[in-house]
C-alpha cells in the first residue's frame, strides 16, 4: 500500500491524509489535548466542554449548526477522554471544506449560551444517576482509582461527580478552552474520496486558520504505584454481581505491548472470550460474561477482568478466574492458541481497513503514538515475529492474582473478598 501524506502546518496542526478512491465518503478522525489530563484540579470540565461544542458557535446556534450539517449529508462529532478532545465524522468529497470549516468554526468560536450550559448540566447529572445504578461501572470505576490513585487522570470519572458537576460555571469552560483548544498538538486523518488538491484547499487552509494562543501540553505523568485493595460496593436491590480484576499494565510504546495485547487476546477475548469465557461462562455455567481489557495510553496502561455473575455464584466464578490466572503459570498458552490468535489479530485488521471509520481511526493512532507512517505495512510482521515464549512470558508477568486489585458490586453483603 502507498504510505499516507503527512503535513504539518505553520501552526503547528498535523495533518494526515489517505486516499481511497473507491469509496464516495470522506471520513475523518482527529484530537487535541484537551482531555480529563488538561483538567489539573478543574474536576469535570472537559468533559462539560467537548459536550457544548455543537451547542452554537458566536456565527450559528446549536439548530443551525445540527441543520446545516444534515443538509450537507455531514456528521460531526466530540468525545473527551482521558488525554484528548476527539473529534470524528464524515461527509461527501464536495461537502468536505464546509464540514472542515464547520469543525473548526466549532472547535474556535463556541459560544458555550447558557441554555446549553443548563441543558448539558442536566444531561451529565442523569447520567450520573445511570453509572450510578450500573453494577459494571461502579466497579470499574472503583478499579480505575485502585490502579491510577492519588487523582491521576487515568482514574478519574471524567465527569467529575455530580456536586463537581453542579458547581461548574461559564467562566471554567470558557477559561479551559482558551488555555487548550487550538492547534497546537491538533492532528487530523481523513480518508476516503479524497486527493492532494482537496486535502490542500479544502481541509488544510480552514485548518490553518486556527489560532496558537494556549498554554502549551503538559506531559501526563506517569501512575503512581498501584497499591492491591479489595473492596465491595453493596447494592442490594440489584440481581447481578459484578467482578473486576486488574492492574497496571504499559504503555502504547512500551516493549511489552504487542505481545501483552496477543496474550489479552487469547486470554479473554478471541472466540468465545478466550480461555476465561469458554471457562466461565460455556463451560461451567458460572457467568453472563466473562472477558478481559487491555487499556494501553500514553504513561500507562491497565489489563483487566470483568465478570458479571448471579450472586450465588460469586465465590464459585472468583475461584475459577483465579484458577484460570493461576493456569497460565502451569500451563501456558499452547503453539495452537498463538498461531490463531495471530492470524485473527492480522485478518481483523485488514477487515477493518474497508471501512472508512477505521482507517481514519488507525491514521490517527499512528501519528498520536508516534507508529510512523508504515505502521499499517509492518503490523502483520510484528505480529507474526512474536516468539511464542514472549507471548507467555508476558501473560505470566502481568496477568496474576498476586498483582491485582478486585472490586465486586451487587447484592454483596457483607461477603470478605479473595483472589
Amino acid at each position: 500500500m502507498n504510505l499516507p501524506d503527512r503535513t504539518v502546518l505553520e501552526n503547528g496542526a498535523v495533518l494526515i491524509s489517505y486516499a481511497l478512491p473507491s469509496n464516495p465518503f470522506v471520513a475523518f478522525r482527529g484530537s487535541i489535548p484537551a482531555g480529563v489530563a488538561a483538567e489539573g484540579d478543574a474536576h469535570g470540565v472537559a468533559e462539560f466542554m467537548s459536550r457544548l461544542l455543537l451547542g452554537g458557535t458566536r456565527r450559528r446556534g446549536a439548530a443551525k449548526l445540527a441543520d446545516r450539517l444534515e443538509g450537507i449529508g455531514a456528521t460531526l462529532e466530540f468525545h473527551n477522554g482521558e488525554e484528548l478532545l476527539g473529534f470524528s465524522g464524515r461527509c461527501t468529497r464536495d461537502s468536505a471544506r464546509e464540514t472542515i470549516r464547520t469543525l473548526v468554526e466549532c472547535l474556535s468560536e463556541p459560544a458555550f449560551p447558557p441554555r446549553e450550559i443548563d441543558r448539558v448540566r442536566g444531561e451529565l447529572l442523569n447520567d450520573l444517576r445511570i453509572e450510578a445504578d450500573d453494577t459494571h461501572l461502579r466497579a470499574m470505576r472503583e478499579l480505575e482509582r485502585f490502579v491510577f490513585p492519588h487523582d491521576h487522570p487515568y482514574g478519574r470519572d471524567p465527569k467529575g461527580g455530580a456536586d463537581r458537576v453542579r458547581r461548574i460555571r461559564r467562566r471554567d469552560i470558557v477559561d479551559f478552552h482558551e488555555a487548550h483548544v487550538g492547534p497546537e498538538g491538533l492532528i487530523l486523518a481523513v480518508t476516503g474520496d479524497v486527493d492532494r488538491k482537496l486535502v490542500e484547499e479544502a481541509i488544510a487552509a480552514p485548518l490553518a486558520r486556527l489560532d496558537s494562543d494556549g498554554e502549551g501540553i503538559a506531559a501526563i505523568p506517569p501512575p503512581p504505584p498501584h497499591k492491591l485493595r479489595r473492596s465491595t460496593i453493596p447494592m442490594p436491590h440489584k440481581s447481578q454481581a459484578d467482578i473486576v480484576i486488574g492492574g497496571p499494565a504499559v504503555p502504547r510504546r512500551h516493549e511489552d505491548f504487542y505481545a501483552l495485547n496477543l496474550a489479552n487476546l487469547l486470554f479473554g477475548r478471541i472466540g468465545l472470550y478466550g480461555r476465561l469465557g469458554r471457562n466461565l461462562r460455556d463451560e461451567q455455567g458460572l457467568a453472563y460474561y466473562a472477558f478481559t481489557g487491555l487499556e494501553a495510553q500514553t504513561a500507562g496502561g491497565m489489563w483487566s477482568i470483568s465478570a458479571g455473575v448471579n450472586p450465588a455464584n460469586l465465590q464459585k466464578a472468583t475461584r475459577s478466574i483465579r484458577a484460570e490466572l493461576d493456569r497460565l503459570q502451569t500451563d501456558p498458552f499452547h503453539s495452537e492458541e498463538i498461531r490463531d490468535g495471530k492470524d485473527n489479530q492480522i485478518g481483523s485488521l485488514i477487515v477493518s481497513l474497508e471501512r472508512n471509520a477505521e482507517v481514519a481511526a488507525e491514521l490517527h493512532r499512528m501519528e498520536y503514538y508516534g507508529l510512523g507512517m508504515g505502521f499499517l505495512e509492518r503490523y502483520p510482521e510484528i505480529v507474526r515475529e512474536l516468539s511464542e515464549n514472549r507471548v507467555r512470558e508476558v501473560a505470566m508477568k502481568y496477568f496474576s492474582a498476586a498483582g491485582s486489585s478486585m472490586v465486586v458490586a451487587g447484592p454483596v453483603g457483607r461477603i470478605k473478598l479473595s483472589l
